[in-house]
């Protein structure tokens, strides 16, 4: 269902080496591709989703439960640990590695749900049914916005 697709994507998920995350502006099939989504989910199944008020049901839907559904104005802390190739966790190394023997690398990221206007439909039936947002995310003392 939904309108066809008539430029291809701008990179093939298979070619994408790790996505930790995903941010979804709204819900235009434009925005919002469920081949997309299931090939991230199949490639890269830890994957975390982030989408506005009134999308979660859509990924459940789609068989996706990383999904974390927020309001304007709301963050949430997302945590990855790094990992090899098989899955497992791998140990930092520094120049003292006696300090951080056996803990596992970790980059923590702010994801921060922003404010957008823009009408959100997905069919004729479901207009404003659901919130456009933008986002920021914050990491390493550096940020990126993303306005959808």
């Amino acid at each position: 269902m939904g309108p066809a697709r008539y430029t291809p994507p701008p990179c093939e998920i298979e070619k994408i080496p790790f996505i930790d995350a995903v941010v979804i502006s709204h819900n235009h099939y434009d925005h919002l591709s469920y081949p997309t989504v299931l090939k991230i989910k199949k490639k890269h199944p830890n994957c975390q989703f982030f989408a506005p008020l009134g999308n979660k049901k859509w990924f459940e839907d789609a068989g996706i439960h990383n999904v974390t559904e927020m309001d304007w104005w709301e963050t949430r802390e997302l945590k990855l640990s790094r990992m090899n190739s098989d899955g497992q966790n791998t140990e930092v190394t520094t120049a003292d590695s006696s300090v951080n023997k056996g803990k596992e690398a970790e980059m923590v990221a702010t994801i921060g749900c922003l404010p957008s206007q823009h009408m959100a439909a997905r069919t004729m039936f479901d207009k404003a049914r659901t919130l456009w947002s933008s986002w920021c995310v914050e990491s390493g003392g550096k940020k990126v916005w993303f306005a959808g």
